[in-house]
């Protein structure tokens, strides 16, 4: 499964994906710091974003993008504490890699992410069933619920589904939304992953190998540390294939 938004800070590649890199990726330090002002990050620019307790690893990628300060208020003086911003999530097509990527956050304790909405053809009795039970991983460990006819809830969380085959008439701009894992295998160009955009999320992860040179490919433990946010709206995480063998052909490119 290919479904990690994996963000840094480099130079991006102009090619589908780099693999031939002679020296190892690693984090600039500033990405490190807890102390990290939201403008430092534009796709958190317009991010909601609520406060919970954590204690941020600073080794943790998505702890150092995650981490800003906030003010608040002890009596009349107000002070800064340290806040984590949940990045909304939208997963557009909720088949095996849409259904692994909410197993996956959902078992990630204390992800700054938040997965709101799931667009699913099949409506929540489809989603539901299909969530709780798939036939090669298992049944899912969670509490998996029928809300409403618009709303399922995975351990007391709801999750709101919508149906629709066309992305430009997904509610992103009403709910707010930072990020669609576009899980369909369909929208994988600039034009059909671009109407995500344009109905108003702020960036769309394609889960397969995009079509077209215009959308750079990151593989985590490869080359996403070529990533930066003003660069491109829309990444693709590569396929299933690549992420297996990628990070083995760079250790045999760089040592051999």
């Amino acid at each position: 499964m290919a479904t990690h938004a994996a963000l840094a800070s480099s130079p991006i590649p102009t090619t589908n994906a780099r693999f031939s890199s002679k020296s190892s990726h690693s984090f600039p330090t500033q990405c490190f710091s807890k102390r990290l002002e939201v403008a430092e990050f534009s796709g958190l620019r317009a991010s909601s974003c609520v406060t919970f307790p954590k204690n941020a690893g600073e080794a943790s990628f998505f702890d150092a993008v995650a981490a800003q300060l906030t003010p608040k208020t002890t009596g009349s003086a107000p002070i800064k504490g340290e806040t984590v911003a949940k990045l909304k999530v939208a997963i557009n097509g909720f088949g095996r890699i849409g259904r692994n990527f909410l197993r996956c956050w959902h078992g990630r304790k204390n992800s700054p992410l938040d997965v709101i909405v799931v667009n699913d053809s099949g409506g929540v009795k489809n989603a539901s069933h299909l969530l709780k039970y798939d036939s090669m991983l298992g049944t899912f460990k969670a509490d998996v619920k029928i809300v409403n006819n618009e709303t399922i809830s995975v351990d007391g969380k709801p999750i709101k589904v919508v149906s629709s085959r066309d992305p430009l008439q997904l509610p992103w701009a009403d709910l707010g939304i930072d990020i669609v894992i576009e899980g369909t295998g369909v929208f994988v160009d600039g034009p059909g992953a671009g109407k995500h955009i344009q109905a108003g999320a702020k960036k769309v992860v394609i889960t397969a190998p995009a079509k077209g040179a215009d959308i750079p490919t990151y593989v985590v433990g490869v080359n996403e540390g070529d990533y930066y946010h003003e660069v491109s709206n829309i990444v693709s995480n590569a396929s299933c294939t690549t992420n297996c063998l990628a990070p083995f052909v760079k250790v045999m490119d760089e040592e051999f």
